[in-house]
């Protein structure tokens, strides 16, 4: 079968959901969660992974949105986010619109998020486990936030009680503020 029909666009110019398949048996499952080359091959650029990120989030916790000038492949190998993306490349035909992913354990979909585009996640079970891979090495400087409550983006968050937040998180900038 063809790599490229494990990988499905989406609404997002060049946000890319991957379905790669799981083989179950008696003793657990088997999966590939990431394979460079399908994504080179869609994105029609390198993918060259040089860090790897793991965060443990509890129930109701809320990360993001952030904006970085690296390229990230997010996978939720434990628990249940819902992992919202947001074009904030201002030459994107897609510029200023989200969109929202239900993954983990139920829907072991990976996300490639690339450069310039926001992304947050909300812990929907008990705990979740989000790792990500990245192009280039963390840097603070490079980051920055979208307010995850934004009215102008209008994201329907599946939170049923105020979510946990950083500090940081709960000050960032508003669309509006950042871009106009």
């Amino acid at each position: 079968m063809n790599d490229t029909n494990f990988i499905t666009p989406s609404s997002l110019q060049n946000v890319l959901q991957i379905k790669r398949p799981t083989i179950i048996d008696d003793r657990g499952f088997f999966r590939e969660s990431v394979r460079t080359s399908a994504i080179e091959k869609e994105i029609g650029t390198p993918f060259v992974v040089v860090q790897a990120n793991h965060a443990r989030s509890t129930k109701n916790t809320l990360r993001g949105i952030h904006s970085a000038p690296w390229n990230k492949l997010i996978y939720v190998p434990r628990g249940i986010v819902q992992s919202v993306i947001v074009d904030l490349r201002k030459d994107s035909p897609t510029f200023g619109k989200h969109e929202s992913f239900i993954i983990g354990e139920e829907d072991r979909t990976s996300i490639f998020v690339p450069a310039g585009c926001g992304n947050a996640y909300l812990v929907l079970s008990d705990d979740a486990d989000y790792t990500y891979l990245t192009d280039q090495e963390w840097t603070p400087d490079k980051e920055y936030g979208i307010a995850w409550d934004d009215p102008t983006l209008g994201i329907s968050w599946k939170f049923d009680t105020e979510p946990i937040l950083s500090e940081r998180d709960k000050n960032n900038l508003t669309f509006q503020e950042r871009f106009h």
